[in-house]
């Protein structure tokens, strides 16, 4: 689709975050997005590199934190200078792609945000790439915002729903958005699967920078006010003191919470080209190199009578004997060992040394 809407296409890259779930790989200073965990390449370089065939290396903004900028800079030392905004400490996503689409607007008043989260893993590029371009071209030509629906696989609980209504566009896949649903238990996930309308949320939003502001000062109005300040100093030495403050003011609160579930403009594309969010060592292990007996691994494991264990230990051998259904995850300071159906659950014991005050294993 090469359309005037096209070369309106910028992405936001949402790489702020801590991926607890990957704990003790994925550290404060070291999230899961600047990674290797799938066995290949970052997730954050590979996320940019995926997004390039149809955005230039000059519209692609990654957010983050001011203490991962300079990590972000060294996977991505392409892009162009200031396309790196930093904010001064995480927030959740709603003042991020607030901050985002204020940059870009500036750029562009025009401007379409694909916003992205940076730790997803994608099969089929090109059916991506085709999926995003209709999603562009709505976004560029309705007043609204639109999301891409993951078709589901199975009555997964790991995931939010998307309930869709209205075929708007038969062509082009298109649907209004009824409701979004919280992760449900399996019984009503089985329930949303048989009725067949419901998408996972894969967190992929494409809007406007016009529009998602107008969205933020009607359901956001605090931060609304906060972000216009920023809007007044950009481009003056007075530009980030602006983003200082308004950190300290805006309400931390995601994208979906605060916008996008209270918005009435809402349209949803299915997804289906291979998509994974990465949440667990479990699904980056469906990345990695297996033996005969399903245990998966990065690095070298000696196995005698083990099955279905996930190991993560590049630097030292790991040795199994007679265990089953394990995720085990080296690293210098500490070793994580877990049941895999609970490997969900990491992010609980990263909560435990918080309140311990284990500052030097976070």
């Amino acid at each position: 689709m090469m359309t005037r809407a096209q070369d309106y296409l910028y992405a936001a890259i949402m790489a702020g975050g801590s991926g607890t779930r990957f704990w003790p790989r994925s550290r404060k200073d070291r999230p899961k997005q600047i990674l290797n965990i799938t066995g290949d390449d970052t997730l954050l370089k590979k996320a940019i590199q995926r997004i390039r065939p149809i955005i230039p290396i000059s519209r692609i903004k990654i957010v983050t934190t001011e203490s991962q900028a300079d990590a972000v800079k060294k996977i991505a030392p392409e892009l162009v200078a200031g396309n790196i905004l930093a904010e001064p400490f995480g927030k959740n996503t709603a003042p991020a792609i607030g901050l985002s689409a204020l940059f870009i607007e500036r750029e562009h008043p025009d401007a379409v945000m694909v916003i992205l989260p940076a730790d997803h893993y994608i099969q089929d590029e090109k059916r991506f790439h085709e999926q995003v371009m209709v999603g562009g071209r709505q976004a560029f030509e309705a007043d609204g915002i639109v999301t891409i629906g993951i078709t589901p696989r199975g009555p997964e609980t790991a995931y939010g729903y998307i309930e869709t209504d209205q075929l708007v566009d038969k062509q082009r896949s298109i649907y209004t958005v009824k409701s979004f649903h919280e992760k449900p238990d399996e019984e009503r996930a089985r329930v949303f699967i048989d009725q067949g309308n419901f998408f996972w949320n894969s967190g992929i939003f494409i809007v406007k920078a016009s529009y998602i502001l107008k969205e933020i000062a009607e359901y956001l109005p605090h931060n609304h006010e906060w972000l216009m300040k920023i809007k007044s100093c950009l481009d003056t030495d007075q530009e980030s003191a602006a983003i200082s403050k308004a950190y300290q003011n805006m309400e931390a609160i995601s994208i979906d919470y605060g916008v996008i579930e209270r918005s009435k403009h809402v349209f949803m594309i299915p997804g289906d080209f291979g998509w994974d969010d990465v949440g667990s060592w479990p699904s980056a292990a469906q990345y990695w190199s297996r033996d005969s007996d399903q245990n998966a691994f990065i690095g070298e494991v000696i196995n005698l009578d083990s099955s279905e264990c996930i190991v993560y230990s590049p630097k030292k051998p790991v040795a199994l004997l007679g265990v089953e259904d394990l995720v085990i995850v080296e690293e210098d300071d500490v070793l994580l060992v877990s049941k895999k159906q609970r490997a969900q659950e990491v992010k609980k014991l990263v909560d435990k040394l918080r309140s311990q005050d284990r500052d030097e294993l976070l």
